[in-house]
């Protein structure tokens, strides 16, 4: 697909990141300050966003914007604008903050629970191994506060998409101290704990003191989960179990060139092929998203015959928001030509029906639609690994299959809405006051003709308990791949 980047993205952006900005004096902002940013960002979603009201009404926005404007005149402060920035189950939408913010509050003011914690299914588990807990203790409350009531604190601040409830344990896994620390308690310095060991009922309490920035970072490296850290290092990472006459691909971000991405495809399906290997394992568990046209090519080397790659955008407006206040990926603001060239760009491959832009042919130029095999194609058994950090374009992949029934897929629900994704062209608004970054798409991405609007990821046949990952990691063992190759291929 041939796209323009003037002030678009293909892909997602949903962590919380810095910016470049000109000094900000972040203690000189006042409550009129946080509260023009709010009002802003409110207006610029309502006309921009494609469907800000798919997941909640229009009242229970207004609603949230109400308490959202109550709690900043209580509280007029840069975390607490953060914080009550109400959600849409956009899980694309993020906001990133100015490095003053970095420096007043991540490295200086706030304060850090001392140990990395993977959650599963509304449970918390030490996931490092440390001095402090035993590796693998479950937490059952910290300073009084409950497992459930430490997550359900956490998820109302956590962009998910629509219902999924995956997308956001996963980031709170990714990122739990910092996630504490932003939206349960900012400023603590103790820790009081309950916990139970590894194989143990005995519940038992200590008090930990809490880590500044630089000791976090360095124990949050040491985390035992996920395992194949090496993997997610790169774009696509491949490598062979012979033993078991299989072979896994690592596919961390479909935001590739085609000419790069046919490359590494190509050269482990003629591995797969040359060494006759029976099985094949894709690892989509970090990835994304990027371009739907990159996730087809990948199924073209596993399907047996033709197949449709249909998916399309559509947008509310073609017409920019606020366009004073667009900025690029690096902070700076883009021309009025710029603007005005994108809109103009916009305007030829967007045509209105019924109420809404929908991408044409020359939108979708250089998308195969009935797609071929590839003359390298896969014909064994196909495996998907997918966690809530699998969006969009991968999203895409896994239907493909599991549509078509050509693979077993492993692991959690997707991040990422089964038909219809806010992704493809994204903007970033620089809020004037406070700086942050407001960035979301535009479109709305959906997969095949006109699917039906749905409120699941897409849901893998086998799902590993609770129990079951826990073993594996106890063994420092990578939980879905190691099922798939003990449990579901059969060795030579």
């Amino acid at each position: 697909m041939k796209i323009m980047y003037y002030i678009l993205a293909v892909g997602l952006g949903l962590s919380l990141g810095t910016v470049n900005a000109q000094k900000l004096e972040i203690e000189k902002l006042t409550k009129e300050d946080y509260l023009s940013d709010l009002q802003l960002m409110k207006e610029i979603i309502e006309t921009q966003h494609p469907d800000p009201f798919r997941f909640q009404s229009k009242q229970q926005w207004e609603n949230n914007f109400a308490q959202t404007i109550k709690n900043i005149k209580n509280k007029p402060e840069y975390l607490e604008f953060l914080n009550n920035i109400p959600k849409i189950s956009d899980g694309h939408l993020s906001v990133s903050t100015p490095d003053e913010f970095n420096i007043a509050y991540i490295k200086e003011k706030l304060s850090y629970f001392p140990i990395p914690l993977i959650l599963l299914e509304n449970r918390l588990f030490v996931n490092v191994k440390c001095e402090e807990v035993p590796f693998l203790s479950e937490i059952i409350s910290i300073n009084g506060r409950t497992t459930l009531n430490i997550i359900t604190q956490m998820s109302r601040h956590i962009q998910g998409e629509g219902a999924i409830k995956t997308g956001i344990e996963d980031q709170i896994s990714d990122d739990f101290v910092s996630s504490y620390s932003y939206y349960v308690e900012p400023y603590v310095k103790t820790f009081d704990i309950e916990y139970k060991e590894p194989l143990s009922q005995e519940h038992k309490k200590t008090t930990l003191n809490a880590s500044d920035y630089y000791k976090i970072y360095y124990k949050s490296s040491q985390k035992a989960s996920p395992i194949n850290r090496a993997e997610i290092n790169n774009f696509i990472d491949y490598q062979f179990y012979k033993k078991e006459l299989t072979g896994k691909l690592t596919v961390n971000t479909f935001e590739l060139s085609e000419q790069m991405a046919y490359q590494n495809f190509s050269d482990f399906f003629k591995r797969v092929n040359k060494e006759s290997y029976k099985n094949v394992i894709i690892d989509l568990r970090n990835n994304k998203g990027g371009n739907p046209q990159i996730a087809a090519i990948l199924y073209s080397f596993i399907t047996k015959s033709n197949f449709e790659n249909k998916f399309n955008f559509k947008a509310k407006t073609i017409t920019l928001a606020h366009p004073e206040f667009v900025v690029g990926d690096n902070g700076a603001r883009v021309s009025e030509s710029e603007i005005r060239d994108y809109e103009n760009f916009l305007y030829q491959r967007f045509n209105l029906k019924d109420g809404m832009y929908i991408g044409n042919e020359r939108l979708k130029e250089g998308v195969t639609e009935n797609f071929p095999a590839d003359k390298d194609t896969f014909s064994g058994n196909v495996f998907i690994v997918t966690s809530g950090n699998t969006y969009s374009a991968a999203v895409y992949f896994a239907k493909l299959v599991q549509d078509n029934k050509r693979g077993t897929l492993v692991g959690k629900e997707t991040g990422g809405n089964a038909n219809n994704t806010f992704a493809g062209y994204f903007l970033n608004y620089k809020l004037p006051k406070t700086r942050a970054i407001l960035r979301f798409s535009f479109t709305d991405l959906y997969f095949g003709e006109n699917p039906p609007k749905i409120n699941t990821g897409i849901i893998p046949e086998i799902s590993l308990t609770t129990d079951q990952r826990i073993n594996y990691l106890a063994k420092e063992k990578d939980p879905e791949i190691n099922y798939i190759l003990e449990k579901l291929i059969i060795k030579k």
